[in-house]
């Protein structure tokens, strides 16, 4: 249903499955602002190191709200 634009922000729950890695790189070559969730450190750095997202966040961390607010400071265009 989203249909991303340059320069819009782009959030993916599940970002290092099978399924968020490809939507978040589709996004990526829409050149969009992709932050992902994904469930811990490890996760977080695969889908940063090697899928390319612009950041990620741990949905386990207790402070997730404020990082996610933080990664996605003109707010969320597409989920």
């Amino acid at each position: 249903i989203g249909k991303p634009q340059a320069g819009e922000t782009v959030v993916v729950a599940a970002a290092s499955g099978a399924g968020g890695s490809v939507v978040g790189q589709i996004a990526k070559l829409k050149s969009t602002r992709v932050v992902g969730i994904a469930g811990g450190a490890a996760k977080c750095k695969y889908v940063t190191d090697v899928l390319g997202f612009d950041a990620c966040i741990d949905h386990r961390d207790p402070d997730m709200a404020t990082k996610l607010s933080a990664a996605c400071p003109k707010g969320i265009d597409v989920y």
